[in-house]
């Protein structure tokens, strides 16, 4: 159920598995990209509701009045920032242009395929390395429709907004064997986008979604993933690993 309220708190805070603290602004709580092995699924009352914070861009400023200017923000977390919600509510873009005001550092994560990013080009492109735009290449509806990778709609964004100058990264999080091939992935990338790679991370409410998404849709796929969910057993990304363990431009998460 979609439900439009207003907040007091623009921001929220992350701890992640490094040891980080992570500042998160979230436009919307939760999100209709419906990935099986998101890690969001370990909250139980998460995506019950689709929140719009329709507030959230004005009261920004106050979150930021002692803010450190080399620290950064991330949108994007319980949400992703570009989901075709955004196209009505535009609740992102209207953060960015309060976070361009403030000249605060900020990050979007996103994997969905809308091209919204493209909209806010007037926004980010002025805001120089205090934008960087993380784009997901583990989106499934992308993945299923393609055999090229230079075709995939992420990729190919990816290598537009890179070339427009805008500073892009990629995330293959997690890596899913048999779906995600990781080399043909990098190699149809811009040379000098950094990639960042992870393993399938499987919780109490992330395994049985996945095990159910893979026998449903990749049924060739269901012993890999019983390994992996059961077993913690992933030959694919051990592979990868080691390959590409040495590479400037690959960082492995949390690792």
């Amino acid at each position: 159920m979609l439900k439009e309220i207003c907040v007091s708190s623009a921001m929220t805070y992350e701890y992640p598995p490094d040891g980080e603290t992570l500042p998160i602004i979230d436009p919307y709580d939760g999100c209709t990209i419906g990935c099986p092995y998101c890690f969001q699924l370990e909250d139980e009352n998460w995506n019950k509701n689709l929140n719009v914070k329709l507030n959230i861009a004005d009261i920004l400023g106050k979150e930021f009045i002692h803010w450190n200017q080399e620290d950064i923000v991330y949108l994007g977390s319980k949400c992703d920032p570009y989901m075709e919600i955004e196209r009505k509510y535009q609740l992102t873009r209207k953060c960015l242009i309060e976070l361009s005001k403030l000249n605060v550092k900020c990050m979007v994560t996103t994997k969905a395929g809308s091209k919204l990013i493209y909209r806010d080009l007037d926004v980010v492109k002025p805001m120089g390395d205090k934008f960087t735009l993380l784009l997901g290449l583990s989106n499934l509806e992308q993945l299923k429709k393609v055999d090229d990778y230079t075709l995939m709609s992420n990729i190919q964004t990816a290598n537009e907004l890179h070339r427009m100058g805008i500073k892009v990264w990629v995330f293959i999080t997690p890596i899913l064997p048999g779906i995600t091939d990781v080399d043909l992935m990098i190699h149809a990338l811009d040379k000098d986008i950094p990639v960042f790679l992870d393993k399938v991370r499987i919780g109490k409410n992330t395994g049985p979604t996945l095990e159910k998404f893979i026998g449903r849709n990749y049924p060739q796929l269901a012993g890999t993933y019983k390994e992996i969910i059961n077993n913690n057993v992933d030959v694919y990304y051990d592979e990868i690993r080691e390959k590409w363990c040495g590479d400037q431009r690959v960082k492995f998460v949390f690792e």
